[in-house]
Formats: structure tokens, sequence, C-alpha cells
């Protein structure tokens, strides 16, 4: 399977002029019908995500979704939607309840605790994110239970023993810890030999630290003649903090030693991770924390904090805490949201020689109505319980379902269905949303570069061979359609925070479609009579500047423009003595860059920390009880430094990872940005395959500025806010870059 990747997405709902019609026929859904599709589209959601049972584990939803639709469709009044949906899931959850609103049935017995020799278990659904189909390691979904062991959290510093070799040392440091029952805090010291044979290895294993007050500990061991690196590390085990301070690494001779780095916690951001230490990324995902303290609780100034949060030490519901769910349609659901469970799996188990589910023979890879009608039913259902910045009550997201409900089961062909099911994820205001097809291939393009200026469209750029067409032609019309109508249309199945980006992703939209097809293009110009111009689209392979300049430029002597976007990492090492030389440095961002942070860093005169991503922490439905996930990284500053006076140019289309560089860029003030707002939008994808070979992708985490305030919706202002114009698009001119010229230029 093949992700969609962001560029691909933005065409993806036009297709390729591919609209293959259903393998059966279309047909309306009945009132009746949208309701009951309705409701079995929400409880599948509640069943997938959050009933623990080893058949839900085990299920595959695409066929439970595609055979669920015809079961439910034909219900007349809520009870027999209720008496429908109760015994479509039975199979995989036995003790839910389904019922005409008002008429809340009994506790199932299996939900009480049970008797019988037991071991018994409570167990439980938690989503880092949702696994489905992205490879990335931060997404994940996870039965756990309250008999697993607990957590830990490791704070680590590692050195080259260097003089130390061949001597016995003494690890000195000052701990206090308060700690929850069951948890406590170890201090270590290892000794790694060379070919990986083990050395020294003591951590308090026998002797664990439980004192709330502050107390020296000492370690003595032996450094092999062949170590290879000498580990100082301080374990937090289960709930609670702990606090490090005055660590100390010396020989007991008396003789030179190696010093450890930031050994007192006197460097670093207080509330940042401490500089000189290192916190793996596994005690991060398993709900720990490291943090440089000043004042309270800390000895004398400056010392580090390891600490759990409810992620590491997470509150199962019982069994008998039932969810009571409204499902429409005048029917509800009591599921419960864990399960009792013995060595043989979830209670109640199922029974020897049950007959298959009603999905077992489920089709969910032909285009059908009912694997349409399943693929809107589990792609709403994703971000009603999982996506990091949705509100799950916003009335349009609500409406959302039924709607895209009905106009699927209307749709005649793939168009169609895709232009409803992508303005259904309109709500979610998120950059990455986008559903597509897997059949489709790389989209043709138009040979033009176009941009929203003045409220009208204009050419920003075009090929050297384009026929007819100019830098500053005024586009009126769209194969004979107002350009304001057809950009109107495409706005409406674009999901993005903030209008500017909307509007750009549909004109992305616009310019897409099948390779070959033709578009004419009404074309207004000053002085002169309206022309029309026929494009055809064609495969694109380099990207058609908006902007006069080339990528990397010089405008005024000693000023360097570089263009970002037309920029990779591959090219900085041949650019930088260039731009260490520059009086002044212009950075356009104005657009998705592949340039690292590895260009921060030549900017960059200290430690500095990326933007926090969090990923959604998700044990209950609907968004109730969060918690995050969050992660980060830090750069180093390196040589060369580029001292010249930086200026970053943004607008609508600074997203994606160029706004990860934006975040570090206004936080640490490496430059003045100029231009107009970025698109506010930012964190991680997640994708998953839909019934019928569809796909979506959307936004996984979260990012919050450096303050952690919400960097959704608000992304950067720009301090020298500087709008392109008609005229001097014309005239071959681009005042954006002119300002940041000028600015950089200055004393």
């Amino acid at each position: 399977m093949r992700v969609l990747c962001h560029a691909a997405t933005l065409a993806v709902v036009t297709a390729l002029g591919i609209a293959p019609a259903l393998a059966d026929s279309p047909r309306p859904l009945s009132p009746r019908g949208i309701e009951n599709a309705t409701a079995f589209a929400r409880l599948l959601s509640l069943v997938r995500f959050f009933h623990p049972s080893d058949a839900a584990a085990g299920a595959d939803w695409s066929r439970v979704a595609v055979a669920g639709i015809d079961a439910v469709e034909p219900a007349g009044d809520a009870p027999a939607l209720a008496s429908a949906l109760e015994g479509y899931f039975r199979p995989i959850a036995p003790t839910l309840r389904v019922y005409p609103r008002g008429e809340r049935p009994e506790i199932p017995a299996e939900l009480r605790a049970p008797d019988g020799p037991g071991p018994f278990k409570v167990v439980a659904w938690r989503h880092f994110g949702g696994h489905f189909n992205s490879k990335s390691k931060v997404f994940t979904s996870e039965r756990i239970d309250d008999r697993s062991p607990p957590g830990f959290g490791t704070l680590v510093q590692a050195i080259a023993p260097g003089r130390l070799q061949g001597r016995r040392v003494r690890l000195r440091a000052a701990v206090r810890a308060e700690v929850q029952p069951g948890g406590f805090a170890q201090l270590g010291l290892r000794v790694d030999r060379a070919g990986g044979r083990p050395g020294f290895l003591d951590n308090m294993a026998d002797r664990p630290i439980r004192d709330a007050s502050w107390r020296v500990y000492e370690i003595e061991g032996e450094v092999a003649p062949d170590a290879e690196r000498i580990v100082v590390l301080l374990v937090l085990t289960g709930g609670g903090k702990v606090w490090l301070d005055d660590v100390s690494l010396e020989p007991l001779d008396g003789g030179p030693g190696e010093p450890l780095a930031n050994a007192g916690f006197e460097d670093g951001v207080t509330g940042k991770q401490p500089p000189g230490w290192h916190f793996p990324y596994d005690s991060v995902q398993t709900g720990y924390h490291l943090l440089l303290r000043r004042g309270e609780p800390c000895r004398t100034g400056g010392c580090a904090e390891v600490a759990s949060d409810e992620i590491a030490v997470p509150r199962l519901p019982r069994p008998d805490e039932i969810l009571e769910a409204d499902l429409g349609g005048g029917v509800a659901a009591a599921l419960p949201l864990s399960l009792w469970a013995d060595a043989a799996g979830t209670l109640p188990h199922a029974l020897p020689g049950a007959p298959a589910p009603p999905w077992a023979d489920a089709n969910p890879d032909g285009d059908t109505r009912a694997a349409r009608l399943a693929a809107v039913a589990l792609a709403w259902g994703i971000p009603q319980h999982l996506h990091p910045e949705l509100d799950p009550s916003r009335p349009d997201w609500i409406a959302a379902l039924p709607a895209a409900l009905g106009e699927a089961a209307r749709a005649d062909d793939r168009e169609a269905f895709l232009r409803a099911l992508n303005r259904m994820l309109v709500p979610l205001e998120d950059i990455w949303t986008r559903a597509g097809h897997s059949d489709f291939g790389v989209p043709g393009v138009l040979p033009l570069d176009w941009a929203w200026v003045e409220n009208r469209l204009v050419v920003t750029g075009v090929p050297p061979d384009a026929p007819g067409l100019r830098v500053g032609d005024v586009i009126a019309t769209f194969d004979g359609r107002p350009v304001t109508e057809a950009l109107q249309e495409a706005e409406a199945r674009v999901s993005a925070p903030k209008a500017a980006t909307r509007r750009w992703f549909a004109l992305r939209l616009l310019t897409a479609g099948k390779p070959g097809s033709e578009v004419t293009l009404g074309i207004e110009r000053p002085g002169a009579e309206p022309v029309a111009v026929t494009l055809a689209r064609g495969a694109r392979t380099e990207s058609i500047p908006d902007t006069p300049l080339p990528a990397v430029a010089e405008p005024r002597p000693g000023i360097v423009y570089v263009d970002l976007r037309r920029t990779s990492d591959e090219d900085l090492p041949k650019l930088l003595p260039r731009l260490a030389a520059a009086r002044g440095i212009v950075f356009d961002l104005r657009g998705r860059s592949d340039v690292s942070t590895v260009l921060l860093s030549h900017l960059a005169d200290r430690t500095a920390q990326r933007s926090n991503w969090q990923v959604p922490v998700v044990m209950r439905p609907d968004h109730r009880s969060l918690q995050w996930l969050a992660t980060f990284w830090t750069i180093e500053p390196k040589e060369p430094r580029l001292r010249g006076k930086v200026a970053w140019l943004i607008d609508g289309r600074t997203l994606a990872y160029s706004e990860t560089l934006l975040a570090m860029v206004e936080h640490y003030r490496l430059g003045t940005t100029v231009g107009e707002p970025s698109a506010g939008g930012g964190g991680n994808y997640n994708w998953t395959v839909l019934p019928g070979g569809y796909e979506m992708i959307w936004t996984g985490s979260r990012v919050l500025k450096h303050d952690d305030s919400p960097w959704h919706a608000v992304g950067v202002t720009p301090k020298v806010p500087v709008s392109r114009t008609l005229r001097g698009i014309a005239a071959g001119r681009d005042e954006m870059v002119e300002r940041a010229v000028g600015l950089v230029s200055g004393p």
C-alpha cells in the first residue's frame, strides 16, 4: 500500500478524470435509513476503539462496516434498529446492550467481579493517536490491564572512560523521591566493555530509594581496562517524582578523572530538559517527563526532575462502569469500556462451535454502495474519537455524518462519492485531511502557477514555452464559468484552518486532473481585449517559480536570497560559505520545504528545542479525559555561524515542515518574518485504508508553541506584513522579496 502524499491529495478528489460507476447501483437512503446508518456509524466507532474484547482486537473492521450497512438499513423503527444493532455486534461485544431511548436494561452479569480461581484482570484499550496504516511508531493502539508491571523513566549520561580506565571510581549524587505505592527510584552506575561484554553494574536494585527528603547516595565500582563507556543513570519506576542534583564521578585514588556534563544542573532553561543529559523516547512514551527545576523542590540552584503522569499509571475504568451513548435514531447503547479477563482471554469466552459472524463473507474491496457507506462510517468515527484538534460536539461536524451518508448512497461514480467524503471532513480544519482512492496515479497539472491577489486570480509563474500566457494575466473564467464559482466549489471540499490556506489548496485542485485533459481560461490584461487560452494538463517534473528570482540569487551586493522551496539539505554544504559571508539573507518559506532544522543549527547560538508536538492518548470516547504524549527534539549550534541579518518570507502556504522551522524561528528570534500569516497547521499525519479501495489521511498529533499556547489556526503572524499586488506581479516584481531585501540591507 502507498500513502497518499500531500501533493497528490491536493488533486485527488478531482481524480484523473477517472470516474468509474459503482459495481452495483446507487440507491438513495430513506430518512429512516439515514438515521439507521448514522446510529450504526456511531456504534461502530465506539465498539472498534473502546470495547476491548479479544474478538474486537482481531476484527477486520472494513468487513464489519460493509456488512453492517445492509444489516441495519431496513429497520423500520427504534425497537427494530436496537435489535438489529445489538444482534449484529453480539459476536464482538456480547455484553453490549442497545435499546430504545429511555429503556436502559440491567448490567450483564459478566461485567460484575467474577467468582472462581482466577487470577482475573481488567483489560481496556489505550490509543496513542490510533494504529492504522501509518508506519510511524508514534501512533499505536494497545490493550492494557491492571496487572501489567509498572513503567519506568530513565535519566542517562554516558561518557568515554578516558583516564578512568582500569581505576576504581565513586559515583556520588543527591536524590530525593516522592513515590506512589509500589513506586521507587534507583541511582545507577554501569560500565560497558569492549565487544559488548558486561562490566561493573550497580543499580541499587537491592536498596531502592523512597526517601522524600534529600539524601546523598554513593556507588563504588571498577572501570575495566577495556571499558568503552561509563553510564550514570537515575530510574523512576511506577508513579511519583524523583529529583537529582550534585552528581560527581571521581577516581578513588585522587588522580585526574573525566568530568560529567552539567553535573549540578545549573545550565539550561527552567521547565525544559537539562542539556548534557539524555532522556530516551521510550521513557517519554511510557508517561515520564524530564524537566530542569530551580528553587523548590531543589536543594540549591537547579536540579533534574523525573516525574510520571497518568500515562505511566493509567486509571482503567471498571467493567461495570458502563458508557451510555445516544446513537440517534431513537436508540442508545450501554457499552463496557473494560472487561474482565483470565488466562484464556476476555470474558465471556466465545462458545465452541459458534457460527461465523455475519460479516465473515463480506467483500470490503469492491467499490459498491455498501462499501462507500462503510467508508463514510469508518472515516467519520476516526476523528470523532482520535483527532487531536476536533471538538467532537461541533454542530457542523455532527451534521456532516448523515449528510455524507445521504450523498454517498446517491453517488453514481467515484468522483461524486469523493466529493461527498471530502466535504464531510471539512469541519476538521486540518491541512493534512484528504480522502482519495488507491487507483489514482499521479495527476496532470496545468503549466502555470497562480495566486489569489487583491480578490483576483493572477498568473504568477509560467514555463518558457507556455502558449499565450504570461505572468500578470488575470484569470476571469475557468472552462466558461466565473473563476469565483469554480474556486468556491473547490473550497467546499478542502479542509484547512485558515481561509488563505484553504483557497491555496482549492487552487491546487483546479490545476490538477487527468493527464492530457484541457482547460480553457478567460484572460484579462490591462489595455487589451479579453482572450481565451486553452492549456493541457501534463506531467510537472519541477516546480514553476512564482517569483522572478532564481532559487539562489544576490539581489543586492552582500544580500543572498535562498528559495527553500527549491532547495534541499544536500544543497546546504555548498551554500553555507556564501551564506556565512553575507551581510543579509532572505529565506523564502512561502510553501513546503524539505530543508531540515540543520539550517537552523547555523543560526542558533545555543541549544534550541523544537516546538511541542503532542499525540492524544485516548482511553474514553468523544475526547473525554484526554492525555497527551509530548515529543520534541533539540538542535545544537554548528559552524559556520550565519551572522548576517535574516528575514523569512511566509504566507498561507507555509505549512507542514516549513512551520516546524518557522516555530523555532519565531521563538528563538532567528530572523524577522515578512509577508502574510502562516497556515497554522502541523503535526505528523496518520492514514488508513477504507473499504472500496479508498484512503484517508489526517493530522494525528497536535502542535503547541514553545509557550504551550495553541499553534492550530494560529501559526505565525509576520513581524513585517507585506502582500503582493497585481501591478507588481505584472511588472515582474515580488514586493515581499523587495521588502525583505530592504530589511536585511539596513544597519
